[in-house]
């Protein structure tokens, strides 16, 4: 397995083409090439994996209280936060909605709710050595931030077209001051600003949505100083912007 995790690394890295690629979850989403294919393959075989692994661990938990061992509880964080954009590319790519309600695997929520049991307990508690350092992570930590960019989209589309506003509004709100909250702990990976990005096409988008005022005329977006004063470039580099 750890063959399949280094190929998606591989993968990863090939798909930012030294910044000039449209990254690897929108590079999958579309399938343009054969590695998008051979990808699918490594995810496939990881996702059986993981999903006996959390089975098993349901049933005889690995460890008094806790369903798996540290080892394999930051393996499978390790597996979520590089795997779970894939099958939110597949699911976006036939247009439905809802991943995280109605489309998210249950070995995906279970992983994410063991991590989070384990890292309220202050005894217990491995330190970000990202957040620490001020380093960007290769990989973004909420392995449901693109179905979230997905949905932000909908929702701008739905507010341009005259859609239901108030609701939309408010999704569009609170992912600016999701996007904002998660840039300022270090907690999203370099590659949701690549120019061709499904992240930086809802930022043009967006960015037009409030230069029209749709989101009120005393918005004030969080995230838009960030972005059009072009701080994200140093973000990428892992330096604080002036924002």
């Amino acid at each position: 397995m750890k063959v399949c995790l280094a190929n998606l690394e591989w993968y990863k890295k090939i798909c930012e083409n030294g910044g000039r690629g449209s990254g690897y979850y929108d590079s999958f989403k579309h399938k343009m090439a054969r590695r998008d294919y051979e990808a699918v393959k490594f995810m496939r075989k990881l996702t059986d994996y993981w999903e006996k692994v959390v089975e098993d661990a349901e049933e005889r938990p690995q460890w008094e209280g806790e369903p798996l061992r540290i080892r394999w509880l930051f393996g499978g964080t390790n597996y979520r936060r590089m795997v779970e954009p894939l099958h939110i590319a597949e699911y976006y790519k036939w247009g439905k909605r809802g991943y995280i309600s109605q489309g998210r695997s249950k070995h995906f929520r279970l992983l994410e709710e063991w991590l989070d049991k384990h890292q309220k307990q202050p005894a217990r508690r491995v330190p970000n050595d990202s957040k620490m350092k001020k380093i960007v992570p290769s990989v973004t930590e909420d392995s449901c931030f693109w179905a979230q960019v997905e949905e932000a989209r909908i929702s701008g589309r739905l507010l341009g077209s005259g859609g239901s506003n108030s609701s939309e509004i408010e999704k569009l709100a609170r992912f600016d001051e999701n996007v904002m909250s998660l840039v300022k702990n270090y907690a999203v990976s370099p590659d949701i600003f690549l120019e061709s990005s499904s992240f930086m096409q809802w930022w043009r988008e967006y960015e037009e949505i409030l230069a029209k005022q749709m989101m009120g005329a005393s918005y004030n977006s969080p995230l838009a100083p960030f972005m059009t004063h072009g701080d994200y470039y140093q973000y990428k580099l892992g330096a604080p912007g002036s924002s």
